[in-house]
Formats: C-alpha cells, structure tokens, sequence
C-alpha cells in the first residue's frame, strides 16, 4: 500500500463524510483511509460505519486532542507514505496522484507537500495559500504549511510525532512542521489539490492563535526546542 491518510475528527457527523468521499473520488487508488475518532460524544461513528468500505479504518479513543489523534493514526499506517485530512475538508480528486508523481520524480524523498486553497466550501472566494520561499526560517514568521497538504515517509513519521502537550494546543501544527523542516529537505510543489474549509470554529481556533501571537512563538517554541541546536540557534537570534 502506497498512501496511508489519517483523519482526525471529534463531533463531525454532519460533515466528515464530505472529507472522506473527497477520498473515495481519488484518482489513485492504491490508499488506505485511518479515521481516529478523539472521543466524539455524536454519532460520528455511525456515519463512518455507513460506508462498509474496507478501505476505511475506523478507531476511537479518549478525548485527547488531534495531536494525539494523528499520532495515533500514524502508528496504525500500513503504507509507504503518510498523509492526513482534517475531517472538515477537501481533496481536489487527483490529489493523491499529483502527490504520488512528484513521490516519484523526487526519487521517494523523506517529505513533499503541495498547495491548498482557503475558502468556502463551494470554493467561493478562495484564496490561493502562498507556499513559503524559505525553510526553516519561514515556519517561524508565519507558517504556510498545512498538514492536508503534507506527505511523509512512514518510517520518518512514526520517528517525529506531533507534541500531545495542552500547551501547544492551536500550534501543534507549526511545532511540526518545524521539526520536519529542521531536520529534513522538504520538497514543495504549487499544485492547489486540496481545499481548506473556512467555518465558524475554524475561524475561532484562528483568532485564538492570532491572540497568542509572538508570546506563542517566543515561550512555546523556546520551550519545545528538544535542544535541537537549529531551532535554538533561530529562537536565540529571531525570537528572544
């Protein structure tokens, strides 16, 4: 199996099955789907186990939070590569081929990630993400990553798992992606294949990570360095 992709989810009945038929419509078929449900107190569970797909992995824990979630997706992963969709949006169908063809061109490097738009989900007024131009240093002004855009070496992901901390609630994502990109070449490519939804919890989770702004950057990243002398070194002259 090529892909592995791991959607986290927590109360999303009404809407995770637009995430997962966005998969199902793949292009690429060689794909195994790893749905970790953190808890959902809804019938989550119910809409998942409609599809009787054997593609589709379903696990449920306690409520831990989606850093949990997708670790524990990655250390269920049976494929070569791991991605992840955030249950409440979109992959273009070709998706994962796109990503499958740049796997391969680069000759199966550690890490690629592609381009996603931001928007509603009729894809009015989306707005094209801007990838950054540099890395690491990029990631530490404004992380333009996303995770649904991600794909990474399975060995490589179960070595370098998200940070479950409650204290780096709403910046898991960037302390990610800072040691991913720290730590290996990761090779961008601009192709929009998949859509970022913009709603009203999205857009609080936003504002909350706006609110905490250079203090998050400045303590939190400070604090979870994991000595790693790249990231101290860019705190020490950047951040402090």
């Amino acid at each position: 199996m090529f892909f592995s992709i791991v959607i986290p989810t927590y109360n999303r009945e009404k809407i995770i099955s637009r995430a997962i038929n966005s998969l199902l419509s793949q292009t690429f078929s060689d794909f195994e789907i790893v749905i970790v449900d953190d808890g959902s107190k809804d019938d989550t569970e119910r809409v998942v186990d409609l599809y009787k797909n054997p593609a589709i992995k379903y696990f449920k824990t306690e409520n831990y939070g989606v850093a949990h979630a997708r670790n524990f997706g990655i250390k269920q992963a049976k494929g070569n590569y791991v991605g992840f969709l955030d249950s409440d949006d979109l992959l273009k169908s070709d998706h994962l081929q796109i990503a499958y063809d740049f796997i391969q061109l680069k000759n199966s490097p550690e890490v690629v990630h592609l381009n996603f738009l931001w928007g509603m989900e009729d894809r009015s007024n989306s707005q094209k993400n801007h990838l950054p131009k540099a890395l690491p240093e990029d990631i530490f002004k404004n992380c333009s990553l996303h995770v649904n855009c991600v794909f990474i070496n399975a060995e490589i992901a179960r070595q370098n798992l998200f940070n479950e901390s409650k204290e780096l609630m709403f910046a898991e994502d960037s302390d990610f992606f800072i040691k991913l990109a720290v730590r290996f070449n990761i090779h961008l490519l601009d192709k929009t294949s998949a859509s970022v939804v913009d709603h009203e919890d999205r857009n609080m989770r936003k504002f909350r990570i706006q609110e905490m702004g250079a203090k998050l950057r400045r303590d939190v990243f400070k604090k979870f360095s994991n000595s790693n002398n790249v990231i101290d070194q860019y705190i020490k002259e950047t951040l402090s």
